[in-house]
This record gives structure tokens, sequence and C-alpha cells, in this order.
């Protein structure tokens, strides 16, 4: 996990510091020790009980184990925002060791049920035992993150125990536990100070009740340990008794009473300290000199410390300090009331302190809480969206909703900037363009300084679009992005580079699909270079995907093998299998898989790829899931999936609209494929009419098909003539090439040229051999098997290779493929009209047992004679049955029956 965003998390991952004059409890700390020798603690009560000191004193006092802390608010109601935070937090205790998983783990946007595993299992390969605490869980109101927590709790591993501090009871379903004895219940009437407890606290700090004053104020304060605090700092010796009968009422009019007393007490210039600095959540001294103007800031925050002012140092040290909630909320409401023109103010100051490279999304909130929007977009552009991209990105959603609500009644540049980033964030992409454009109208409001920071915003959200909806668009989205940052700007600002990256590798993957292969593999390399120094990991995942792709595409199979598999080893490390940036690589494995007929392993990762949901995600990268899926149904010759997968495809283009010419070609290619597997080999025809010098892959594509409609019509010399450019061209694409060479080595065994066909076996065969190609010589028709025995007994080479092609064509040592030997399926009329061949009737009675004419029966023993490779009706007869088509018995019964009718 990257070291900055720890560091931002670190004051949320340290029980606070136990104030001085803290009374320390050992009946507590004796009933968590118990508690925690159970999987799950609940330590429930409402506000000023205690919760939270209670704990950091009994872990400060216990020995033995690591304990986690982390302190949740509004940021982590969020799947990945709050996973990443747990997780940051147990980094943070040292507990998780360099080789486990855990460290690799980064939640990204579709943090699933895998990566919950994932975190189980990293916890279940701890050899310590661990304890959580969840501080302040109440804040947790979100259904997806409280599931996610209950599966963790539900496979918790034994090394772990979960405490959970909260004002009120989770929606978790924790009743199966209490029945188990897996829970432990710490409740308010635990925490309340006893009698003896409250005299030794007070005599602590040299107040001594009588017995009655001391049942009086038991009998007011029932305990509640915010009611003594506040008592203390209020009570005068000489009005006592006066001092403890004003308790009176619920728990919140007490408190807000005695803090009102309290800071009666305080002198004025602590008070105006106090008032000042309550616009922040957290101060520290530099902070808190920066809103109040005083130098002796830090010295101040450690004497309200001291002097028990409700004032709590953080991260184990005394360098950042928070308030109880309750005197932040009364100094705040004081604040707006006596200086209500300076709250503005003050949070503009704390908005410039954060974001001066400290904390963007801090600095984001408070300018949103003076209403700058002009310094919210200026933080924006210039600072903050990269971390859109990351962990942190639903905290940047969360900190910008109030500028989003400005943009019904009062759109603006840089409102509806931050309504753009919060719809990336979503994967509203349709939502996020039209704020974008709306945005770009009004450009001409932001200063100048800002102005191509906020351009670059716009075009980098624009090729975002351009990925998911609008592949044809990607190439220009992208140009125009990297000519705004190539233009001179007013002044540099930090998030350039991140542009810059974003837009090199969606103009490399432009030229991907595009076709222009040669520029997009060097600006894929540098992309993944640079995104390791900035920490972009799912771009870097990108740029790996279409790597791999090209090297499918150039039919380079090991590598791409390669490249695919420790990429999504290093996905699924980090729980970012199901994130859309890992689409390419589960494309380019599955088409490794398909080409060495692997196709059970190649439909599992096709169908894994497509059931990801499709906000979001990269339509090119899905669309090659779609063609593989069409590839490995016409393999496994079942009909009815080809025509489902040639649909999905289909739908996936009109979603996608304009295609770039690579991708385009291939989806083109692969619908003719479906037409020929539906026995259409005319419409396959007429889909490529128009064929190119086959220099490029799609055109290469689309030689192949028109190449094996020729075959399928027994037009061999035509398909001699079709394949002539790829004969002869030297081999750029290895998987065509080869295929090219085995329907050639077939087309030459149709006009029986046998040495034409074994030559160009033999090339197949050399080509294909070293990367482990299989597939084209299942598909491409019966007659490859005696081409292949006549290779092996007159050329001698590759026996190993060969072997396996011999075995998987017939069936040995590879997942069944039902009718694959066929160059096409056959529909079920001409299924029903082969049965009838093993016998001794004619076309007329057959015609007539299925209620056919004569001249339909034989347009189907045509096409069956067609697809089966053969040319009459007894080598129909024997390939069939070859098949697995035919079964002797019944076609014997069946003759009998007509023999004697």
């Amino acid at each position: 996990m990257p070291e900055p965003w720890l560091d931002l998390l670190s004051l949320r991952t340290t029980p606070p510091a136990v104030p001085p004059g803290f009374l320390e409890r050992p009946r507590l700390d004796e009933q968590l020790t118990v508690a925690t020798s159970r999987p799950l603690t609940l330590l429930c009560a409402g506000p000023g009980h205690g919760k939270t000191l209670t704990l950091a004193s009994w872990i400060k006092h216990r020995s033995g184990g690591n304990v986690g802390w982390l302190s949740l608010d509004e940021t982590d109601n969020d799947p990945q925002g709050f996973w990443f935070d747990l997780l940051g937090a147990l980094t943070i205790t040292g507990a998780i060791p360099p080789d486990n998983p855990l460290r690799d783990l980064i939640p990204a946007v579709r943090f699933d049920l895998q990566a919950t595993r994932l975190i189980s299992a990293g916890l279940a390969a701890l050899s310590e035992p661990m304890v959580l605490v969840l501080d302040d869980f109440h804040a947790i109101t979100d259904s997806r993150v409280l599931r996610s927590f209950e599966r963790l709790v539900d496979h918790q591993p034994p090394q772990l125990r979960i405490v959970l501090a909260t004002r009120s009871d989770p929606a978790l379903r924790l009743i199966r536990r209490r029945v188990a004895g897996e829970l432990t219940d710490i409740r308010d009437g635990d925490l309340a100070f006893t009698a003896a407890e409250t005299g030794k606290f007070l005599a602590g700090i040299g107040i001594h009740l009588t017995a009655a004053q001391l049942d009086a104020l038991m009998e007011r304060t029932q305990g509640w340990a915010a009611g003594l605090r506040l008592a203390v700092l209020s009570l005068d010796a000489d009005e006592i008794d006066s001092a403890i009968s004003r308790f009176t009422g619920s728990d919140g009019l007490v408190a807000e009473y005695l803090i009102e007393e309290v800071l009666d007490r305080v002198p004025a210039t602590d008070r105006h300290f106090l008032l000042t600095t309550s616009v922040v959540e957290r101060v520290s001294s530099e902070l808190a000199r920066h809103l109040t103007g005083r130098s002796d800031s830090r010295q101040v925050l450690e004497r309200l410390v001291a002097q028990n002012a409700l004032l709590l140092g953080l991260a184990g040290g005394m360098e950042w300090f928070t308030f109880h909630p309750m005197l932040r909320e009364l100094l705040q409401r004081r604040l707006a009331l006596e200086k209500p023109d300076a709250v503005r103010e003050l949070h503009e100051l704390a908005a410039q302190w954060f974001g001066a490279g400290r904390d963007p999304i801090e600095a984001i909130r408070h300018a949103c809480l003076a209403q700058d929007w002009v310094l919210v977009g200026h933080l924006l552009a210039t600072r903050a969206w990269p971390l859109a991209l990351t962990p942190r990105g639903p905290a940047l959603s969360a900190a910008l909703e109030p500028a989003t609500a400005m943009v019904p009644s009062g759109p603006t540049v840089h409102t509806l900037l931050a309504a753009a980033v919060r719809h990336y964030q979503r994967h509203e992409f349709p939502s996020m363009r039209r704020r974008c454009d709306a945005a770009a109208q009004l450009i001409s409001d932001v200063p100048a300084a800002d102005r191509t920071a906020v351009e670059c915003l716009i075009g980098t959200l624009r090729v975002a679009h351009s990925r998911t909806w609008d592949p044809a668009d990607t190439e220009g989205a992208s140009t125009r992005l990297l000519g705004l940052l190539n233009r001179p700007a007013e002044r540099p600002f930090p998030t350039a580079e991140h542009h810059r990256i974003i837009a090199t590798n969606n103009l490399a993957v432009s030229r991907v699909w595009t076709g222009r292969l040669d520029e997009a593999t060097p600006m894929l390399f540098a992309v993944q270079a640079q995104c390791r120094d900035l920490g972009m990991g799912l771009t870097e995942l990108s740029a790996h995907g279409h790597l791999a792709l090209l090297d499918v595409i150039y039919g380079r199979l090991p590598e791409a093998a390669d490249r695919a598999g420790a990429a999504l080893n290093a996905a699924a490390r980090r729980g970012w299998a199901s994130e859309p940036q890992v689409l390419g690589l589960r494309a380019a494995i599955a088409m490794v898989y398909l080409e060495r007929a692997q196709f059970e392993r190649a439909k599992s990762v096709i169908d894994d790829g497509l059931l990801v949901p499709g906000d979001g995600t990269d339509i090119a990268c899905r669309l090659v899931l779609a063609i593989a899926a069409v590839v490995n149904s016409i393999a496994n010759g079942d009909e009815v999936a080809v025509a489902e997968a040639a649909l999905c495809l289909d739908t996936l283009q009109r979603q996608a609209g304009g295609l770039p010419p690579l991708l385009a070609g291939w989806c083109s290619a692969t619908q003719t494929a479906a037409d020929l597997s539906a026995g259409r080999a005319a419409d396959a025809i007429e889909r490529v009419r128009a064929m190119g010098p086959a220099f490029g892959f799609p055109d290469t594509l689309g030689r192949l098909v028109v190449a094996k409609a020729r075959l399928l019509l027994d037009q061999p010399e035509s398909t001699v003539d079709v394949l002539h450019p790829l004969l002869c061209a030297a081999p750029r694409f290895r998987g065509p090439a080869v295929e090219a060479r085995i329907l050639a080595a077939v087309a030459a065994d149709r006009m029986h040229r046998d040495r034409a066909a074994l030559t160009a076996l033999t090339e197949a065969i050399s080509l294909a051999h070293g990367v482990g190609m299989i597939r084209p010589f299942l598909t491409a028709g019966p007659e490859v098997a005696g081409l292949l025995g006549r290779h092996r007994r007159v050329v001698g080479r590759h026996f190993e290779f060969t072997g396996k092609l011999t075995a998987a064509i017939a069936g040995e040592g590879s997942p069944s493929r039902g009718s694959a030997r066929l160059l096409e399926p056959l529909t079920g009329r001409e299924m029903a009209v082969l049965v009838y061949l093993p016998t001794m009737l004619k076309s007329t009675e057959i015609a007539a047992d299925l209620f056919l004419s004569v001249n339909t029966v034989k347009t189907h023993q045509r096409a069956i004679y067609r697809k089966l490779g053969v040319g009459n009706r007894r080598e129909a007869v024997d390939q069939a049955r070859a098949c697995n088509l035919l079964e002797q018995p019944d076609r014997t019964r069946l003759a009998r029956r007509h023999d004697t009718s």
C-alpha cells in the first residue's frame, strides 16, 4: 500500500492519547480482555460515555498481540474507501509481514466478494493474533459496506478479534453470534462510573464531596462520564450543592449547559482560539497558527489538553489534536452566532492550508463549506482529480457533493466539473459527458492561470467517455488532450503528468484498434514505466492488457500468455479482478486458450469477462471477448451457442456506435464466420465484399472468411485465388498465416494436387508448432486428419506437435467438441435427412416419409455433403459415423421398417 496514502490515514489509525487526570478503571480493562477472547465485541453506548478513551486506556496497558485501530467517518460509507482505510489501519500496526497478500491488496471501485475473501485469507495467514478496533462504527450506514463487512465477520479467522465501538447497534445480523457465545456486549451501564470510581476520580483532582453530595451527583449523572468530566470543570468549591442541583434533563441538555459553563471560565484569548480552530475536525499547531495567527499555538493546545478542556492528542503524540464532539458542536454554533462573517473566511484559510500539498480532499471540503466554488474548481483541476483513480475516490466524491448540489440552481464551470468527476467515480459516463460539455461552454469564466488545467480535466473525462461508449473517438479525444498539455500554460500544475499518461495510454490503445500496431507498442511500454512512477496501477494494467492483445494479434501466444497471466495474478492480489482495466488481459488470455484448443478454459475466462458490469467497462475489450465467444462456439460446433454469441457481439457493436478500422474488421470477420457456421456461405461472401491488399489484420481476416466460404461452396480454385496474397507475403500475423495455409492445403487436396497440399500443410505446421497453435487445424474440415497422417509419414517432422493435433482432431485428451470436425454444424432438418442416408431409401421415399418435396430433400443432402466435406452418400454415412452423428443399430431398424412397409 503506497506510503503517501498511509500518511494521510495515520491520524485515524492510532488511538487518542489518554489525557491527564483520566481515571483508569481496572474492571473495564479486565472486561475488555475477557471480551476479546471471543471473535466479536460490541461496545455500544451513547455519546459521552467514554467508549473511545476506555479503549485507548485498555490498549495502552494491554500486553501481547497487535492492535489495529481505525476511527471511521463519513468517507468510509463506500466499500472502496472503507476497505482501503481498514487495510491501511492493519498495515500501520506493522502486524502484516511483507510476504502477506494483504500488502498487495488495494481496493478499487468494484471491490467484491472475492476481494473480501482475499482479506480473510490474508488475516488467516498472520502468525500472531490481532485485535481490530473500529471506533465510531455508527458512521457506517451504507448497506454495501455493511454487507461486505458482514462477510468478513462470517469468515473471521481465529487470529482476528474485532471490537466495534458505536453509539447504536449496527445493522448487522448478530443474533446468531450472541446465541453461539461468540459476541460480547459492553453497554452504557458497564461504562457508567460507580460511586467508588466517581469519588476516586474527584479526589484525584482535589475535589472531596460528602457522602450526600456524592449520592446526589451520582443520581443526577447516573455515572455518565461526560457529565462527570464537565461537572469537574464547572464546580465551584463554594457552591457545590447548587452546582450539582443544576444537573437536570437529557444528557445533551446537561452537556450543552456544562460546556457553556466551561467556556465561560476559559480566558478570552483561549476562548477565541477554541472558536477559531473549531472549523476543522482535527487541528495541528501549524494549522492552528494559520487559522488564528498565534505563534504560540502549540503551547495553547498542550495547555488546553492538560487543563481537561475536552481536547485530546492524536496519533500517539502531541502534534495533532481533536475536540470532544459535543464541545466542537457547541463551539461551531457559538462561532456562527458571534462571528458569522468569520466562518467563511476561516474555511477558506483551512482550504488553502490543506490544499498546499497536504490533503486536497480536506481542502475541497472546506472550500465547499466556504461556498467558494472557484477555489473548489482550482483544487480539483490542479491537485485533487487523480485521487478519483485511487481508493480515495469515494472520499473525493463525497467532498464534492455540495458543489454538485449547486448545479441545478446555478451551474458554473467549477460546479459542473465537480459533478462530472462525481459521475466519473460512479461510472455514470453519459451524465459525465453532458456535464463536461456544459462546462466547456463556460470555459471563458475560468481564471487564465487555471484554464489549461480545467481544459485538461475536461479532456481527460472525455477520453474516459470514449473508451466506454465511443471507441472511434478515442484517438481524437487523446490527441486533443495531448495538444492541450503541449500548449504553454500560465503556470505549471501538479496533475499535468497524470493527464499526459492517460492521454498517451489511450492514444496507444486507439493505435491498436485503428491498426497502427507498430506505433502502439513503444507507447504502451512507455506508459507502463510512467505508471509505476506515479502509482497509477489500473492504467498500467490497461497497458499490459493491450500489449498482450498485440501479442495475440501477431500470434505470439507464449508471450501473450506470460504477460496476461502475470498481470492477471497481480490484479487478483490487489483485489482488482473485476475492474474494467482487466478486460484486455481477460480477452488476451481467452484468445490464447482458444488458439491452443483449451475451449473450456477459454469459455470460463470469456464468461467471467462478459459478466463484469457493463457500466464503465472498456467497450473495445468487451467486443474482443464477444468475438472470442463466437469463435469458441464455432470451434465447439454448438449452433445455438454460435447464434447467441453472435447476437451478443451485434448488440455490443450497436452500443459502441462507430468502431475504429481494425476492431470493425475483426467484428465483421467474426460475424461472417458465424454466417458460415449456419451454412450461409453466400451471405458471408456478401458481408466481406471489399477486400484490401491483405496487409492489415482485418483485411487478412476478411480474406480468410471468404476463402472458407468458397471452400464450403466446393470452389477450391477460387479458394486458392483468394488466399494467394496471404500465401505469397511474409507471414506478419501468425494465426491468419497458419489458417491460410491449412485452407490452401484442403483446397489443393480437393483438386488432387497432393504436393501442393503437403507443402502448404508443412508450412502451417512449421508456423504453428512453436507457439502451440491448434485450433485452426480443428476447424478447417475433415480432410485435415488425412493430410496430417500423410505429413507424419512423408515429412516426418514435429512428431510431438502433429501427434497432439491428431489426438485433438480425434477428440482425445481434449474437451469434447461435438461436431467440431465438421466444416459446419448440421441444422435440425439436415439431421433428420441424415438419419435416412444409411438406408436403401431413395430421395422420393425419404421425402414422402418426412412430408417434404423431393427437391427439398436433395437440397438438404447437398448441404450435408458439403458440411461433412464429402462427395457422395456412402462417404457421408462414414464421415457422420466418425463424427458420432449416426449409430448403426437405429439406422438398421429404420431400414427394416421401410423394407416391410
